[in-house]
């Protein structure tokens, strides 16, 4: 599914108050920050930009799809309304394995690596 529509799917999720989402996005979120594939330092700066990311990964997972990056350009990010932020973050979690990509960054279709689908895939998280 496109990056956007994941991002704008995940942030309606979220303003839902769903707990059970809500606890998975919590679960994916501690999972980034223990890889430090997105900072804890700034997360009070950047926690709502790290929630909506860990919803994002939630998202895909709940529908069974990849996180499709159509574009790299930070000017379309921005005009969607989006943190320019996103590439960076995607990049570590393709860099330290957490999603995958044909290439070294993240661009194209990223599927979820293991450790979401079988946190995620846990009796716990359902």
């Amino acid at each position: 599914m496109n990056l956007f529509k994941l991002l704008d799917t995940a942030k309606a999720r979220l303003e839902d108050s769903d707990p059970i989402f809500d606890y998975k996005t919590d679960l994916v979120m501690a999972i980034l920050r223990s890889k430090e594939a997105i900072p804890f330092k700034r997360s009070k700066l950047n926690g709502g930009l790290h929630r909506l990311m860990s919803a994002t990964i939630v998202s895909a997972f709940d529908a069974g799809t990849t996180i499709d990056v159509t574009t790299r350009r930070a000017g379309t990010l921005h005009e969607a309304g989006h943190s320019t932020k996103v590439l960076d973050y995607l990049d570590s979690m393709v860099k330290h394995k957490l999603v995958l990509s044909q290439t070294n960054n993240a661009n194209g279709r990223l599927m979820l690596g293991g450790i979401f689908n079988t946190y995620l895939d846990h009796p716990l998280a359902a």
